[in-house]
C-alpha cells in the first residue's frame, strides 16, 4: 500500500524537490519564487497564530454558502426544464445566454448593487455555480431511461412522485457530477472576488502580501486553497461513492 502511494505521488514530490532547488539557486531572484521550505515555514507560523485558519473559515464560509444556494436552485430548476417543456421553453434560452458568460466579469456589478460584504460575494459564487449545476441537472433528467417512467406510470406513480421519486435517483450520478464542477468555480470566484473586494479570506491574504511584498505569502495562500480544494473535492469524491453505492 505504502509502495503504491508512493508511486502515485512520485512526480509531485520530484516537482517540490525541482521547486527547493531553484529556490534556492543564486541565479533566481528570492520574490519571484522563494524556496518551498521558507514558504512551509510561514504555512506554518500563520496556521499557528492562527491567521491561516481564520481566513480559510472565511473563504470556505462564503464559497460553499453560495455553492448551496446554487444547489438549492439549479437541482429543481435544471430537472424541471428537462422534464417539461414549459419550463424548458423558459429556462434553457437563460442558461445557454448565461453560461458562456464569465462570472468573474461581473465583479465589478455585483460590488455596485451589493457592496463588498459577505452578501456580495455569496450571491456571486451562486450565480458562478448555478450554471454546471442546472446544466449538468438537466441533461441528466433527460436522458433517463424512459423504461424507468413507464413502468411508474403503469403502476399509478404521480408526476410529483415520478420526478423525485424516479427520475431524480436516476439522474443522481450526472447531478453529482454538476456539483463537482461547481465546486472549484466556487472557491475560484471566492478567492478572486477576496482579491478585489478584500474582507479577509485566503484571496485578500494572497493581495496583501503581494502589496507588501512578501512573495512566500502570496505562494503560501496558494498553497492553502489548494489544500482546502483538493480536501473539498476528495470529500465530494467520498460522498459520491456512497450515494450511488448501488451502481
Amino acid at each position: 500500500m505504502a509502495k503504491d502511494t508512493l508511486t502515485s505521488i512520485y512526480s509531485l514530490i520530484l516537482v517540490l524537490i525541482l521547486w527547493e532547488l531553484v529556490g534556492r539557486s543564486p541565479i533566481i531572484y528570492y520574490n519571484f519564487l522563494p524556496p518551498l521550505s521558507d514558504i512551509l515555514a510561514l504555512f506554518w507560523e500563520l496556521t499557528a497564530s492562527g491567521v491561516m485558519i481564520q481566513q480559510t473559515i472565511l473563504t470556505l464560509q462564503r464559497a460553499l454558502a453560495g455553492l448551496a444556494i446554487a444547489v438549492a436552485l439549479g437541482v429543481p430548476i435544471g430537472a424541471l426544464a428537462g422534464r417539461h417543456r414549459l419550463f424548458d421553453w423558459f429556462w434553457s434560452p437563460v442558461i445557454a445566454i448565461g453560461y458562456p458568460v464569465p462570472v468573474i466579469s461581473l465583479i465589478p456589478v455585483f460590488m455596485l448593487w451589493f457592496g463588498i460584504g459577505d452578501i456580495s460575494k455569496i450571491i456571486l459564487v451562486a450565480v458562478g455555480a448555478f450554471w454546471p449545476v442546472a446544466l449538468n441537472t438537466r441533461d441528466a433528467t433527460r436522458t433517463v431511461d424512459e423504461n424507468l417512467v413507464w413502468s411508474a406510470r403503469m403502476m399509478g406513480t404521480s408526476d410529483r412522485r415520478l420526478l423525485w421519486r424516479v427520475v431524480m435517483p436516476a439522474a443522481a450520478p450526472g447531478i453529482l457530477t454538476g456539483i463537482q464542477i461547481a465546486l472549484p468555480i466556487s472557491l475560484i470566484v471566492t478567492f478572486i472576488f477576496e482579491m478585489i473586494a478584500g474582507g479577509g479570506g485566503l484571496g485578500h491574504l494572497q493581495i496583501q502580501g503581494f502589496r507588501q511584498f512578501e512573495s512566500t505569502q502570496v505562494y503560501a495562500a496558494i498553497i492553502a486553497i489548494m489544500v482546502v480544494g483538493l480536501g473539498l473535492d476528495r470529500l465530494l469524491r467520498s460522498f459520491r461513492d456512497w450515494v450511488l453505492s448501488w451502481e
